[in-house]
């Protein structure tokens, strides 16, 4: 269904440190998943509230990490953008200490409700994935976080994607 996803299998996804070669990076992602189309912001309408979603075009959306995390999102915002948006093009991802305990939480639920939706992740970030929580509230169970954050930036998991949209699940 989506043949945009089979130009993405073997292709680096996560992108680190943030500077301009990992935002041209981003930049070329974007442009390749959605054909180069005009991106324009989007809202959804989640449980009465607006979501705001800053640049979006055929089935991607592109957040900079404190948009998406740096807000009061709950589960139920995250879960709407993943039905919404088959991926996800994440910016500036920072290392967080125990001071961004909120941010990290965010971060987690959004990553859980991204895997379990089988979407895709292409991501800038400030340091690897085991780096970007090490300490504070929540590091311990943020280590599965990492461990998704490893696993989506596989041939495998995204071959699985593709494989899924072909068949219409």
């Amino acid at each position: 269904r989506d043949y945009r996803l089979a130009r993405f299998a073997g292709r680096q996804v996560y992108f680190t440190p943030v500077d301009d070669n990992s935002y041209r990076a981003l930049e070329r992602a974007f442009a390749d998943l959605t054909d180069n189309a005009s991106a324009a912001a989007e809202s959804l309408t989640v449980l009465g509230h607006a979501v705001f979603v800053p640049r979006a075009a055929r089935g991607v959306a592109w957040f900079r990490f404190d948009e998406l995390c740096g807000h009061a999102l709950g589960p139920a915002d995250y879960l709407a953008l993943v039905r919404r948006y088959h991926t996800f093009v994440v910016e500036e991802i920072p290392r967080l200490g125990f001071e961004q305990r909120n941010e990290a939480k965010r971060f987690n639920i959004f990553v859980d409700a991204l895997y379990d939706a089988h979407g895709n992740l292409v991501c800038s970030a400030a340091v690897p994935p085991q780096e970007i929580y090490e300490t504070g509230d929540g590091s311990f169970e943020f280590q599965r976080t990492v461990s998704r954050l490893i696993e989506m930036q596989s041939d495998a998991y995204i071959a699985a994607r593709r494989e899924a949209d072909e068949s219409g699940d």
